[in-house]
């Protein structure tokens, strides 16, 4: 697989204060600026098939791409950001939100696959995800790519978040890159890594040259 790891466009967090971060931001003018650039680059793609992550920011995101670009759209539940959808800022914010639904998900992305275990009450509710809980999941989301799409050749998109993204990386590329020492990655930033049957390659890495300059945003 030729797999395009996409962190959300710019998110009301990210335009705010730590502080007045809230569980579940929308996207901002500038995010859905973001969003469109990344739809129009992706029509040049020929993507074959496009997950998100449950979170709105993402979602939303997925509205621009999907908008111009038929494939198939999957609402993976395992994507989401690290820590989950948590209230609150700080290493003490435990207390957990509920989560888009699968009707107001629906509703979003009407053509969507959406995994079974996001049910009405949302795809949460509970207490903040620990980071060896995180590190867990990374794993379980590369089984799951590596027996969806294998060797397959096929290009999938992912649109994921900034701090699961590094996870990933850091897994998948073990040995050969430490995902650590990489920069900001940026809102509707573009890592193309791929996959042989074997290993991981990365291919490039936080790529916004489909993005005017005054439009770059994303620090972590």
């Amino acid at each position: 697989m030729q797999l395009y790891l996409i962190r959300h466009a710019e998110s009301e967090n990210n335009a705010r204060p730590g502080h007045l971060r809230v569980e579940d931001p929308s996207i901002t003018t500038i995010g859905k600026m973001q969003a469109g650039h990344l739809a129009e680059w992706t029509k040049t793609l020929s993507a074959d098939f496009l997950i998100t992550s449950p979170f709105l920011r993402t979602i939303q995101t997925t509205q621009a791409v999907a908008g111009m670009n038929p494939m198939p759209v999957s609402v993976w539940h395992n994507v989401f950001e690290r820590g989950g959808c948590y209230r609150g800022f700080g290493d003490d914010a435990r207390e957990g939100g509920p989560g888009l639904g699968v009707t107001k998900i629906r509703e979003l992305l009407p053509k969507a696959t959406i995994d079974e275990s996001i049910r009405d009450s949302g795809w949460w509710g509970r207490r903040r995800e620990s980071d060896e809980d995180a590190v867990t999941r990374s794993k379980t989301v590369i089984q799951r790519l590596v027996s969806t799409f294998g060797s397959s050749g096929k290009h999938v998109v992912a649109i994921i978040h900034a701090d699961f993204k590094r996870q990933l990386l850091l897994d998948m590329l073990e040995g050969i890159a430490d995902a650590r020492s990489f920069g900001p990655l940026r809102n509707t930033g573009i890592t193309k890594v791929d996959f042989d049957g074997r290993r991981w390659r990365l291919d490039w890495l936080n790529s916004v040259s489909h993005l005017p300059a005054k439009l770059i945003t994303g620090v972590e």
